[in-house]
């Protein structure tokens, strides 16, 4: 049921705003907090934060050019992902070193 439900959003999301802001919004903010935590119900809930940052500061950051809202919108999702990559990095320890 879930999976419909993604396929219906991601269908009707592209024929409205198009479709690299519905991959924005819909794949970075979860694989940015799949790196931070491997708690499916934190995932989620920094998911939901992290898209919610980059909407509304995309549309805050187009109103002063008068640019589209999606390269923002993008630019702040991906820059949200690199940070938590970076985050998730430093904290799993190097696996080389161990003994098996």
């Amino acid at each position: 049921m879930f999976a419909v439900l993604i396929g219906v959003t991601t269908a009707l999301g592209v024929q409205m705003v198009g479709a690299l802001l519905v991959l924005a919004l819909m794949i970075r903010p979860a694989a940015a907090a799949a790196r931070v935590s491997a708690n499916p119900l934190v995932v989620t809930a920094l998911a939901v934060i992290f898209a919610e940052v980059s909407i509304l500061r995309g549309i805050v950051l187009s109103l002063g050019p008068g640019l589209p809202v999606s390269p923002y919108v993008t630019s702040i999702a991906f820059l949200i992902y690199l940070g938590c990559r970076l985050i998730g990095s430093a904290r799993v320890p190097s696996r080389s070193l161990a003994i098996t």
